[in-house]
């Protein structure tokens, strides 16, 4: 996922996924206020069920493009405070956001070359 929230509804449901199967995956160490995982729940079934009646009401397309326009912002809201919060929990450098589908930062290196390394 890097650090971009796709505004693509489908590689953000799968976002959405890889941020889910994280919280899941971590939930005895890390349990967000806000969003929580029934938000990151409710974002995933909202955007799914937006994207699915888009697809099946060619009739009503563009209330139904309006409507997942709405819901997809939403999602993208929950999917960037989630992010931020994981970041804001773990740092940027820890390997452990790889599971909540991230990259972390390389690490620093010196102007000599060698690494530096924060934690001793």
């Amino acid at each position: 996922m890097a650090t971009l929230i796709s505004k693509k509804p489908a590689i953000l449901l799968e976002q959405l996924r890889q941020l889910k199967a994280g919280l899941v995956k971590y939930s005895e160490e890390y349990t967000p206020v806000s969003p929580s995982l029934s938000d990151v729940d409710g974002a995933i079934t909202a955007l799914d069920t937006a994207a699915q009646s888009k697809q099946d009401a060619a009739g009503v397309a563009e209330t139904a493009t309006a409507t997942m326009h709405t819901v997809r912002d939403d999602a993208v809201g929950i999917a960037r405070r989630t992010r931020d919060a994981v970041y804001a929990y773990f740092g940027k450098r820890d390997p452990r956001i790889v599971e909540f589908g991230m990259d972390t930062l390389p690490t620093r290196t010196n102007r000599n070359g060698s690494e530096n390394n924060p934690n001793g």
